[in-house]
């Protein structure tokens, strides 16, 4: 293993682990705020990534969608999934996606069902949001 393949994480912003390691609820508006804005300054060249960058929640699912899982998550995952956690606060089919990734990520098997299970009920929760009164305006705590 490389440097290169596998950076040291005390290199990465933490903001990079979070997809990982917070579930759906614990998010509030500033951490939100904070992947937010550390999405919006990751600068790309290639057209779907500019577009998940901006917020559009479909060309975020489909940097996610139907990659391999690897056995290690490396950097290209963390920010491919950084990018989709930024559309998953407000998009339930994000959420979606979210919530089965994490099903199959090389995470230990109680926190991946635990993320897992929380972005499953924050698509829910998503969904009851739009059908009802409009956009949501923060998840539940």
């Amino acid at each position: 293993m490389n440097e290169r393949e596998h950076p040291r994480s005390e290199a990465l912003p933490p903001v990079l682990f979070y997809w990982r390691t917070k579930t759906a609820e614990s998010f509030d508006e500033r951490a939100r705020a904070e992947v937010t804005a550390f999405v919006g300054r990751i600068s790309a060249t290639m057209p779907e990534w500019r577009a998940a960058i901006r917020g559009d929640a479909a060309a975020a699912v489909g940097l996610v969608v139907g990659r391999r899982i690897s056995e290690h998550i490396d950097v290209r995952v963390d920010l491919s999934m950084t990018v989709l956690l930024a559309c998953a606060f407000f998009d339930p089919a994000a959420a979606l996606v979210m919530s089965h990734t994490l099903a199959r990520m090389p995470i230990e098997p109680r926190e991946r069902a635990r993320l897992s299970a929380s972005w499953s009920m924050h698509k829910i929760w998503l969904g009851s949001r739009r059908a009802g009164t409009g956009e949501p305006k923060t998840p539940p705590r």
